[in-house]
């Protein structure tokens, strides 16, 4: 009998603290829904499906003292994001003096392209087979690439530059090696006159065609170790002209033939040296990233990123901005076919705002908001996997949520 009322005491005393638990649970989440409510900021659009004035200059207030804003996407493939992220560039190079511009592309390709454009080619003719497809084909930024041209004459260009390191487009397969052997030549003329670099140079190339098999253990740790002698070279003569554009060059071709043979993946790392390389460049920019989300985050999943990298160096001059959307579609950039925006669960950013706002866009800053222990959720990749609001500023500062999202328009 002793037992049994025990064994109730027990039972009430922990349904109690369950339902005092879920209580608290539902205020704090209930506190946070006012919070976000209160603190958004309405943005809508114009008659020509473009963020009015109001919107883009209050947004330009929120981040007056960043230097470098990242602006993610969940997928590849979102063709109103596309064209929001557009729009923000334009006005904040116009009045804001954000006037570098770094493209998830690779850093040779994009420095070609612009290098041709100045003798009179234009970047949309250029971009397919050399800037990552769904960017180089995607209607919703031509109108960032012709911008960029038309700028280029003006006393104030945006400048474009690339920081993916490793190398697919066209122009790397068929002119990098070439570059790169002319940059070393003026360093070590013995070493690329001999014949170790005439077949260390074709392995070189090997690697941009995308080769997948691994050379032969002696082959493959020479291969490397000619790798770190390269870069140690540009790095060691960093006062000629572009050695330190191709010291970085050297460490992305280190990290895509790793990454091909399944030796290791540290490309976002390097991607994140590569953005943190340019701002040195140019140390009286701000600068505007345009990358995946997870490439951009400052903290990694799983490994160090681009946005680790870069938020160490630069603290709170770096700003990340996360993209999503109530309801839609996208173009799934693997199949190109169109995928659905999973229908937010109650519990979400989303879903609150579906129901609390009639605004075309939404930007919400995590600053000043109570998100510790917050079950509330958010879009996170592919419209489909959430984070937590606890976690949002682990990995991003702000957030951008659409009211419905089309996708990309692309062009074989």
């Amino acid at each position: 009998m002793y037992f049994r009322i025990l064994l109730c005491i027990c039972v009430i005393f922990l349904t109690a603290c369950s339902f005092e638990k879920s209580i608290v649970d539902t205020s704090s989440d209930e506190s946070l829904n006012g919070q976000l409510i209160e603190n958004n900021l309405a943005m809508n659009l114009d008659s020509t499906g473009h963020i009015d004035s109001y919107g883009l200059a209050a947004f330009a207030k929120k981040i007056e003292n960043v230097r470098i804003l990242a602006l993610g996407e969940q997928t590849h493939g979102a063709g109103s994001v596309f064209t929001l992220k557009t729009d923000l560039i334009k006005y904040l190079h116009q009045h804001h003096g954000f006037d570098l511009f770094i493209l998830e592309s690779g850093m040779y390709d994009v420095r070609e392209i612009v290098e041709q454009t100045q003798a009179g080619q234009s970047i949309k003719a250029l971009a397919p087979g050399n800037i990552f497809y769904m960017y180089a084909n995607s209607e919703e930024i031509t109108p960032l690439f012709d911008y960029v041209n038309a700028q280029l004459d003006t006393d104030n260009p945006l400048t474009m530059v690339g920081f993916d390191s490793q190398h697919t487009g066209g122009m790397s397969l068929t002119g990098l090696v070439t570059d790169l052997t002319q940059a070393q030549q003026e360093i070590d003329k013995t070493w690329v006159n001999s014949q170790q670099w005439q077949v260390f140079s074709s392995q070189i190339q090997q690697v941009l065609d995308g080769a997948k098999v691994r050379f032969p253990l002696e082959q493959e740790n020479l291969f490397f170790n000619q790798l770190d002698k390269l870069a140690n070279n540009f790095e060691q003569h960093d006062s000629l002209d572009n050695n330190g554009f191709w010291f970085r060059i050297s460490k992305g071709l280190s990290a895509q033939a790793k990454r091909q043979w399944n030796l290791g993946d540290n490309r976002s790392q390097q991607m994140g040296e590569n953005i943190k390389w340019w701002a040195e460049q140019y140390p009286d920019k701000k600068i505007i990233v345009w990358a995946h989300t997870w490439h951009l985050t400052k903290e990694g999943n799983n490994q160090i990123n681009a946005g680790k990298v870069v938020s160490d160096a630069f603290g709170d001059a770096y700003h990340m901005v996360h993209f999503s959307a109530e309801k839609g579609q996208y173009l799934n950039f693997i199949d190109l076919k169109n995928k659905e925006v999973t229908k937010p669960v109650k519990n979400s950013i989303e879903h609150l705002f579906s129901r609390a706002t009639s605004s075309s866009i939404n930007f919400i800053e995590n600053k000043g908001l109570f998100l510790q222990g917050s079950d509330l959720k958010a879009f996170a990749n592919d419209y489909q996997d959430t984070l937590k609001a606890s976690e949002w500023p682990t990995y991003w500062d702000s957030m951008f949520i659409l009211k419905d999202i089309s996708p990309a328009t692309y062009q074989q």
